[in-house]
C-alpha cells in the first residue's frame, strides 16, 4: 500500500514532464483554488460565480427633501401647505416617475446597502456610468469641474467601501474588480466627446486609476476604453466607450471613416477580441449606450453587431445601461453582414444617409415617455420576427423543415439593458450567476504570451498608422472576419464553464421605503435610525420566475422568451411590468 501511495503521484509527476518536454514553450498552472490567484496575481481571494451590474445613479447635489418635484427638486412649492402627502412634496429618497434624479442619500443608501449584503458575494462590480444629474435646471448649469467631482466623488465610496482590500497597502491589489465605463452625462456638454486624448478622457484615467491597468493608460486616453481581466487568463471584462457610436454624439458622423473615433474603437476593439481568442480568455462586453440601432449611427450599429457575432466563441454576454428599462434585445449578426457586404463605399453609404430623415434616441431628464411604446416597438419588430422564424406552421407553408431556438441562436447574440438606481422607475440593480463547477478542475496551459503593456503598445500603433491612410471599401478594418469553422461556440451559447446560468433583479420600492420612513420618523426614531430601518433593496424576480422562467440563460432561451412574449399578451404585461420597475407605469 505504501509503495502504491509513492508510485502514483510520481506517474503523475513523470506524466506533466512527458507533456513539457513535448511543447517547449506551454508552461502548465494546475488550479485548485482561487487562493493562488487574483487580479492583482498575489491575494486569497474566494470565487463565486456572482457578479454585479448598476449602472445610472445620477445623483444630484441640488435635490432636497420637501422641495417641488414641479421644480426637479431643487426648489422649494410657491403653494401653501405643501407637505409629505402633496404629490409634490419630494421625499427623502426620491419618487419613481416624477422626474427629478437621485437625492444624494438615495445614492448613500445604496451604496450602503451593496456594502452590507453584495460586498462579500460577488467577484467583480460591472459600473456602466452616468454619475452626474441631469443639465436640467438653468439656474444651476453643469459644470466640467462638477461633473469630475461628482464622479471623484463616486469612484472613492466605490474605491474604500466596496473594493480596496483593508488588508493590503497596494492601492491596486483589490478585494473586488471594478470595471468602470463612460455615461452621456459624464461628459461636458452632454453626449460631446470628442476622440482623445483630450482633458476629459484624462481626466477620468486619473479618477479611474486604480480600475485601469496602467499599460492601459495611453489607449484609454485615447479611446476611453479598456479591458480588465477578472479572473486572470480566463475570464475579462472590456469596457467600452459607447459615445464614440453614439447618435447624439454630434462629434461622431459614422464608423466608415479611418478618422473617425467609432472606426478606430472597432480597430481596438477587433484586436482586443483577437487577442481575447489566441490566449484562450472568455469576454464580457460593457458599456453605457446600449449597442442598438435606436442608439448607435446605423454603421457603427452593424459593425459592432458583427464584432459581437463573429466572436461567439469566446463572448459571455453584453450588459449596458443609459435606458433605464430593464429589457433584452437580440441582435442579428448574419444581417449586418448583408448590410455591410451592400456598401460599396464610403461615399454610397453617406448619399444613403442624406437621402433619410434619422432622429436619434434623446433621454429628457430622467420622466419616462413613449416607453410602453418603444417595448411595443421591440415586441413587433424583433420579438415577432424571431417567433415567426420559430413557426412550425409558418415554415411548413413555405415547405421548410421546423427549426428550434437552438437551430437558429448562431445568428443572434443579446444585448442586456438594465435597470438605473434614478429613480425613473423604482432604482434597480442585478446580480448575475455564471456557471464555476468545472473552475477547480480546470487545467491551464498558458503560452509565453506577449507581455500586455507590448502588445497595446503595438495596437496603439496600428491603429495611428490605419487611421493617417487614405482607405477603401476593400481594406476596412473595421469589418471583422468570419468565425473559423473549427471553433465551437462559447458560453452564451452551450452551457460550459462561465455561462450564465441566472440573474437575481434587485429593487428598491420607494413609495414603500418613503412611507415607512416617515412613519418611524412619527414614533420617535432619529432620521438615521429611521432611514436605516426602512431603506433596503429586495429582489423583485429571478430568470427563474415569469415572465422568464428559465434555468439557464443560453441565447436560445432568449430566443425562447421573445417568441413567448410576441404572443402571449398576458405574459407581456407581465413582462412590461418588470421592464418599468414594478410601477405600473404606462404611456397614457
Amino acid at each position: 500500500m505504501f509503495i502504491r501511495v509513492l508510485i502514483l503521484p510520481c506517474i503523475c509527476v513523470f506524466s506533466i514532464l512527458l507533456y513539457l518536454n513535448h511543447n517547449g514553450d506551454r508552461v502548465i498552472n494546475i488550479l485548485t483554488t482561487f487562493s493562488t490567484i487574483t487580479s492583482s496575481g498575489n491575494k486569497d481571494k474566494r470565487l463565486h460565480g456572482r457578479f454585479l451590474h448598476i449602472t445610472d445613479i445620477h445623483p444630484d447635489e441640488h435635490y432636497k427633501e420637501g422641495n417641488s418635484i414641479n421644480l426637479v427638486c431643487h426648489y422649494p412649492a410657491t403653494h401653501n401647505h405643501h407637505d409629505i402627502n402633496d404629490k409634490d412634496w419630494a421625499p427623502k429618497f426620491g419618487k419613481p416617475m416624477a422626474g427629478c434624479d437621485s437625492p444624494m442619500d438615495l445614492m448613500e443608501y445604496t451604496l450602503k446597502w451593496v456594502v452590507d449584503n453584495l460586498k462579500d458575494e460577488v467577484d467583480f462590480i460591472i459600473w456602466t456610468g452616468d454619475n452626474m444629474r441631469h443639465d436640467n435646471d438653468r439656474m444651476h448649469p453643469r459644470l466640467e469641474s462638477k461633473i469630475f467631482a461628482m464622479n471623484e466623488l463616486l469612484t472613492h465610496k466605490f474605491y474604500t467601501e466596496v473594493c480596496k482590500d483593508p488588508r493590503d497597502n497596494n492601492p491596486r491589489d483589490l478585494a473586488i474588480d471594478l470595471i468602470p465605463s463612460i455615461g452621456n452625462n459624464d461628459v461636458f456638454p452632454h453626449n460631446l466627446l470628442a476622440m482623445g486624448p483630450t482633458l476629459q478622457t484624462r481626466e477620468f484615467y486619473r479618477i479611474w486609476h486604480w480600475f485601469i491597468p496602467e499599460e492601459q493608460q495611453k489607449l484609454f486616453s485615447r479611446y476611453g476604453s479598456f479591458v480588465k481581466e477578472v479572473i486572470p487568463g480566463q475570464l475579462a471584462v472590456i469596457s467600452i466607450n459607447t459615445l464614440y457610436m453614439f447618435k447624439a454624439n454630434p462629434l461622431v458622423d459614422n464608423c466608415m471613416k479611418p478618422s473617425e473615433p467609432g472606426y478606430q474603437l472597432l480597430i481596438w476593439l477587433g484586436f482586443v477580441l483577437e487577442e481575447m481568442r489566441s490566449r484562450g480568455i472568455k469576454v464580457w462586453l460593457s458599456g453605457h449606450v446600449p449597442p442598438l440601432e435606436k442608439n448607435l449611427e446605423r454603421s457603427c450599429y452593424h459593425k459592432f453587431t458583427l464584432w459581437t457575432h463573429e466572436y461567439r466563441d469566446i463572448i459571455v454576454g453584453g450588459v449596458y445601461g443609459h435606458m433605464n428599462m430593464d429589457h433584452f434585445v437580440p441582435v442579428n449578426g448574419p444581417a449586418s453582414r448583408r448590410f455591410l457586404d451592400d456598401l460599396n463605399s464610403v461615399q454610397d453609404y453617406e448619399d444613403e444617409l442624406m437621402s433619410e430623415i434619422d432622429l436619434p434616441f434623446l433621454a429628457q431628464g430622467s420622466k419616462p415617455t413613449n416607453k410602453e411604446s418603444y417595448m411595443e416597438t421591440v415586441r413587433d419588430t424583433i420579438y415577432g420576427k424571431i417567433a415567426k422564424k420559430l413557426s412550425p406552421k409558418r415554415r411548413k407553408r413555405k415547405g421548410k423543415k421546423p427549426k428550434t431556438a437552438r437551430d437558429l441562436q448562431y445568428k443572434y447574440s443579446v444585448v442586456n439593458v438594465a435597470g438605473s438606481v434614478i429613480p425613473t422607475f423604482n432604482p434597480s440593480m442585478r446580480i448575475w450567476e455564471y456557471n464555476i463547477s468545472d473552475w477547480e478542475q480546470q487545467v491551464l496551459f498558458q503560452q509565453n504570451y506577449e507581455p500586455w503593456e507590448q502588445f497595446f503598445t503595438r495596437v496603439d500603433n496600428i491603429i495611428k498608422e490605419e487611421a493617417s491612410a487614405k482607405t477603401t471599401r476593400k481594406e476596412d478594418k473595421t469589418v471583422p472576419p468570419k468565425m473559423p469553422k473549427d471553433m465551437s461556440l462559447g458560453p452564451a451559447y452551450v452551457p460550459q464553464l462561465f455561462s450564465p446560468t441566472r440573474f437575481i433583479q434587485y429593487y428598491a420600492d420607494l413609495d414603500k421605503i418613503n412611507d415607512n420612513y416617515y412613519q418611524y420618523i412619527e414614533e420617535g426614531l432619529t432620521e438615521d435610525e429611521a432611514a436605516d430601518k426602512a431603506f433596503k433593496y429586495e429582489i423583485e424576480y429571478t430568470s427563474e420566475d415569469g415572465p422568464y422562467n428559465k434555468r439557464s440563460l443560453m441565447v436560445h432561451d432568449y430566443m425562447e422568451i421573445a417568441a413567448q412574449l410576441s404572443k402571449d399578451n398576458k405574459q407581456w404585461k407581465k413582462y412590461l411590468h418588470k421592464v418599468f420597475g414594478s410601477t405600473g407605469y404606462t404611456d397614457d
